[in-house]
């Protein structure tokens, strides 16, 4: 009778050890596949780009001297001032309200306004003429590279340090733009960066590569450039890139980009390249108003 009362509460507890472990098997298999479809489900679609953190709503006072103007393009180009809390002292082309403002002032005049800073764009309001330079700033000279030129090689090094020549990315086809870290006007080097992600992510060709080079060496050590790089989720195929003073000056002339330094403020527009696999000019982009699809459809016709 006593074995039996044994066998009986063993058997019952083994029982309840068993439905417990079941229970346990059926959970774990559960998590198991909900894993499975969420890391598969992930790998099957193209990286989405993250966009980088720019202020938003925000408004700062600007005094500088006019570079020139664009009527038809409602822009400015100004010598400005440091702007405190924002931006050190550089020549930038400022989108303004009213085509007729820029029609209004012309180069060597002093002017002040107000920039207004969104998430997405920016704008100078309220321009107002305040005097005028007797040494006006010297206007950028917006040179183009013929299409069919060829890209001259360079020395760069990457976001991780490795040391690379342009020749290497010869057999794809390349797009490559100008940037700087501390620039935040998010309508400039913020938009060039955030045009590549979103590019890149329609695009995941591996004959294709991606490259950000700085005008801002002297800052943009590969650490700062791994730091900006990491608001994008990227591949390999993108690198941010710096070089020596002279690396950097001579691929900026080519692509008709001019930056100034010389002990004086940032002076810089900007240029965006594709480049064909046998290492020649296949399209220009000027200024920042294209769109990530220009270039997808760029870049596939390079490479046909």
């Amino acid at each position: 009778m006593f074995q039996t009362k044994v066998s009986t509460e063993l058997r019952d507890f083994l029982s309840l050890r068993i439905r417990k472990a079941a229970t346990f098997l059926c959970v774990l298999r559960f998590f198991c596949i909900l894993l499975t479809i969420l890391i598969f489900g992930a790998c099957s679609r193209p990286p989405v780009p993250v966009a980088p953190v720019a202020p938003a709503d925000s408004v700062y006072p600007v005094r500088g001297t006019v570079v020139s103007t664009d009527a038809a393009r409602k822009s400015m180009r100004i010598a400005h001032e440091d702007i405190p809390g924002y931006m050190e002292a550089m020549t930038m082309e400022f989108r303004i309200a009213t085509s007729s403002d820029a029609a209004e002032f012309k180069p060597g005049d002093v002017v002040t306004g107000t920039l207004k800073v969104s998430d997405s764009r920016s704008e100078l309001a309220e321009v107002k003429k305040v005097g005028h330079s007797a040494a006006p700033v010297q206007p950028i000279i917006d040179g183009i590279p013929a299409v069919g030129s060829e890209l001259p090689d360079a020395a760069l090094i990457d976001d991780t340090g490795r040391a690379f020549r342009l020749s290497e990315l010869r057999g794809k086809a390349v797009a490559l733009t100008f940037i700087y870290t501390r620039c935040p006007l998010p309508d400039y080097c913020p938009r060039m960066n955030g045009n590549f992600a979103i590019a890149m992510a329609e695009l995941p060709d591996e004959r294709c590569a991606w490259l950000s080079i700085t005008i801002d060496p002297a800052n943009d050590s590969p650490r700062i450039l791994a730091q900006s790089a990491s608001q994008f989720q990227r591949t390999g195929r993108w690198k941010f890139a710096t070089g020596s003073d002279v690396e950097i000056t001579t691929l900026a002339k080519f692509s008709g980009l001019e930056t100034r330094r010389d002990g004086l403020p940032l002076n810089h527009n900007l240029r965006t390249l594709v480049v064909a696999p046998d290492g020649k000019i296949a399209k220009v982009f000027t200024g920042n108003e294209w769109k990530p699809a220009e270039l997808v459809a760029e870049m596939k016709r390079a490479l046909r």
